[in-house]
């Protein structure tokens, strides 16, 4: 038992230490508009400690990307003659201003994007094997090592290491929070039996998530109405984790308010980028497309990475927004499908089929089990269809769902393990699963490792 432990520990470790290794950026620029923020804090600011050029704020129309492109600080909110950060402030809070005032020093994208990211990880790790544990599940060792790799590889956080920007801390934060808080939902309901203390941290958790990515508030709607339908009888506990959604959406609402004037601005309207919002400009801003939706999900889901004969052989597909027609452009990041790297999330988009009741007795997956798994599947699905309504595809918006999908997948995988029958269908699906496991595994290191000519780069800074 001893000896499986150490293997599994070494199996985390090593995925965590690969997350470090392969946010080397790939010779890109990425302003550390973080490091700007928490500087700003520190000054009891909530602007930037950067002024604006004078000949942007001279300009009849600072918004027009065409005017500012020379002066702007790109992705930055001008209002009042100020800068300010549209992405959320928590990244800030809860690790780049702790850094500083530790440390001094200031803490790089390139070191945060895969501290969020295998915090989230080792989240969704421990909320795996605490699942499995409460509802017995008999789980042989092959199968718990494959496990812990889908989640780590599958969960498409690849396509954020490869490219550690400030738009990647966003991001990574996100997913740690939201993972976070259904492991202290999974601890309140399946191990503490539902007590508010737990309830209440994990509506903080949920809350910190929407200070990180706005549209991560449906994550918080989704929960509070599973568990108000499971703790029915119960209201107090809903309402301890109400609490904690309630008391970061203030926060945040004030820290709004004290930037724009406005407690639900976030600072997109006032966002200095290269699209335009102009319906006859090239490039369309980010505004809702529900005629794009079905594109997006196609490209989304379906999408195929490119294969050739460079190393590291498999890569992602740039998708040209020009050559994409009819309609206005929707695109212009390098991205991949779901479903062609990541098998488990694939059997995740389909979990409500595998673990109808009819199907799955109590003594596999009880009432609070299927609760906490049915939260985290539509919050998948409704973060991936307000995704493809907007019509951006982009590479890094995949891990707004995928890890959701592929804990799915992964916890059908378990579940369908004790149901099946002995030999031969047991010993073809552990190989089945085993090799979707490697191929996974395999596929999202080379998507994200950087080539040798880029480790050089980056060794010579």
């Amino acid at each position: 038992m001893r000896g499986k432990r150490f293997v599994i520990g070494l199996i985390l470790f090593g995925i965590s230490l690969s997350y470090l290794f392969l946010s080397i950026p790939r010779g890109q620029y990425s302003p550390e508009l973080y490091v700007l923020l928490a500087r700003g804090f520190l000054q009891g600011k909530t602007s930037l400690p950067i002024q604006p050029r004078p000949e942007l704020l001279s300009l009849p129309d600072p918004y027009d990307p065409t005017a500012n492109s020379k002066y702007r600080l790109h992705d930055a909110s001008l209002y009042n003659g100020r800068y300010y950060l549209y992405f959320g402030a928590v990244p800030v809070v809860t690790l780049f201003v702790p850094y500083r005032l530790v440390t001094g020093l200031d803490l790089s994208n390139r070191a945060a994007v895969p501290i969020f990211c295998i915090a989230g990880y080792l989240s969704s790790c421990a909320l795996f094997f605490l699942l499995a544990g409460h509802n017995r599940w008999a789980l042989p060792f092959w199968l718990q090592c494959a496990v812990i790799v889908s989640l780590g590889s599958m969960s498409l956080v690849c396509l954020i290491l490869r490219r550690p920007s400030f738009y990647g801390v966003a991001i990574a934060a996100g997913y740690f929070f939201v993972m976070a808080g259904f492991l202290m939902l999974a601890r309140a309901i399946l191990v503490r039996r539902a007590t508010g203390k737990w309830l209440l941290l994990a509506g903080l958790m949920f809350g910190l998530a929407v200070g990180c990515r706005p549209h991560l508030v449906v994550v918080c709607g989704i929960v509070l109405g599973a568990i108000a339908v499971w703790a029915r009888r119960s209201p107090g506990l809903v309402i301890a984790m109400a609490i904690g959604m309630a008391a970061c959406g203030i926060v945040l609402g004030w820290y709004n308010y004290v930037r724009f004037d406005d407690p639900m601005e976030f600072g997109r309207t006032y966002q200095l980028t290269q699209f335009s919002s102009n319906p006859a400009s090239t490039y369309y801003g980010l505004e809702l497309n529900p005629d794009a939706a079905f594109r997006s999900a196609e490209k989304f889901l379906i999408l195929a990475p490119r294969v050739d004969t460079n190393l590291p052989f498999i890569h992602t597909v740039f998708i040209n927004p020009l050559l994409e027609r009819p309609g206005p452009p929707l695109w212009m990041e390098d991205t991949v499908g779901l479903i062609p790297v990541a098998p488990f999330a694939l059997l995740g988009c389909f979990m409500p089929l595998f673990l109808r009741r009819r199907l799955i007795p109590n003594d596999l997956l009880d009432e609070a089990s299927t609760c906490l798994l049915y939260a985290m599947y539509w919050s998948a699905v409704v973060i991936f269809s307000l995704l493809c309504v907007v019509g951006w595809v982009l590479g890094r918006y995949l891990v707004d769902f995928a890890p959701l999908l592929t804990f799915e997948g992964t916890s059908v995988t378990a579940v369908l393990w004790q149901k099946l029958p002995q030999r031969p269908i047991k010993h073809m699906f552990s190989w089945g699963v085993g090799i979707a496991a490697v191929y996974g595994a395999v596929v999202n290191a080379a998507l994200a490792t950087p080539t040798l000519g880029m480790i050089q780069n980056f060794l010579r800074k």
